[in-house]
């Protein structure tokens, strides 16, 4: 990705001699400097090409599309572990700092972005079964045991995951971002999505402030909320599991909205704060709930009772202490390749 021209948050890349037929991914190209950006690993059995349009769907001609390079990586067999993260700030690492730049930039402009994708996040935390490094040090390393996608993004709602343009760019959640299932993150070959989903939906913020400001709501009108959460983030879900059907899904829960031994806030009474953890508590229900009228194979974690390999970002809590490349792989005798792309220096018609 080169330092300059390179602006547009959704640049098309279409991998072509792709087993099974082309595939595409949305890049964030806006980073800022010269850097390599993964496109995925994928089975050739054609001649491996890439190909990025200057057509965006949110483009005005304002925005640049520029390319510099495209490297395709060899790998002696298919990966074992092929993880995708997805989903709201939980996820992304809002508040672990050290962003990528793509994702936290021009605050307030009509281009800004505040996805906020942190290498502290738990997703890159995680150890693997039969790995002795964690899913973010493997990434960084390119390591042949691993493909890593890192779609998640701050203030995201289910419909800005689900399938489909949103009504409007550059809200909060997406921001110009195409919509993570879009994003051509996921496939067949994907093994394992780690997310969290269905916040953002359920209202908790607003909750806090009108318990804050004017007492809080009525239960069955936040019960009601959280319901409707719910069902979408089964649509979520069920759109994933249609997107890449051999991976396992976990949907990892929210914490308590604030500690039950601990008190840090004057501003929520001791019974508000009550009946919030009350609410989080019958979310999580809800969403493990779910779990016996599930499509997908799934797992539903409680991070109030996980226990961590690892330090790093967890959902945030108030108040409270024939060949495979892009790195492209084929899993068959043929090589398979790794494609990191660049892409820069020669600006193409504005987006």
């Amino acid at each position: 990705m080169p330092d300059t021209g390179a602006h547009t948050q959704q640049a098309r890349y279409v991998i072509k001699g792709v087993a099974g037929g082309d595939r595409h991914r949305y890049v964030n190209t806006h980073y800022g400097n010269n850097t390599w950006v993964e496109l995925g690993v994928y089975r050739f059995t054609g001649t491996p090409r890439v190909v990025l349009t200057n057509t965006t769907d949110d483009g005005t001609a304002d925005d640049d599309v520029a390319w510099d390079a495209v490297a395709f990586q060899p790998l002696s067999a298919k990966l074992k572990h092929m993880v995708v993260a997805m989903g709201d700030s939980y996820t992304s690492g809002e508040g672990a700092g050290s962003y990528s730049p793509e994702s936290d930039r021009d605050h307030g402009d009509s281009d800004w972005n505040a996805c906020r994708r942190s290498p502290n996040a738990w997703p890159r935390k995680v150890t693997l079964p039969g790995q002795t490094k964690s899913i973010g040090a493997l990434a960084d390393s390119f390591d042949p045991a691993l493909g890593f996608q890192f779609t998640a993004c701050s203030g995201a709602k289910t419909w800005q995951m689900t399938q489909g343009d949103p009504n409007a760019w550059g809200l909060d959640g997406n921001f110009h971002e195409k919509t993570q299932i879009d994003s051509g993150a996921l496939s067949e070959d994907t093994t394992l999505v780690l997310l969290t989903i269905g916040g953002e939906d359920a209202r908790f913020d607003n909750k806090i402030q009108r318990c804050v400001l004017e007492g809080c709501p009525f239960e069955a009108s936040m019960k009601a909320d959280i319901d409707n959460a719910v069902a979408e983030t089964r649509t979520v879900l069920e759109q994933i599991h249609a997107v890449a059907p051999n991976a396992t899904i976990s949907l990892v829960g929210y914490p308590l909205l604030f500690s039950r031994t601990q008190t840090c806030s004057t501003l929520v009474s001791a019974s508000q704060r009550v009946i919030l953890n009350d609410m989080a508590e019958y979310f999580e229900s809800s969403s493990a709930s779910s779990r016996s009228r599930r499509v997908p194979p799934m797992s539903v974690t409680d991070p109030r009772r996980r226990r961590s390999t690892a330090s790093g970002s967890v959902p945030h809590r108030k108040a409270s202490t024939g060949s495979w490349q892009g790195r492209t792989a084929t899993a068959t005798s043929t090589t398979a390749t790794r494609t990191r792309s660049s892409v820069g220096g020669s600006p193409g018609t504005p987006a």
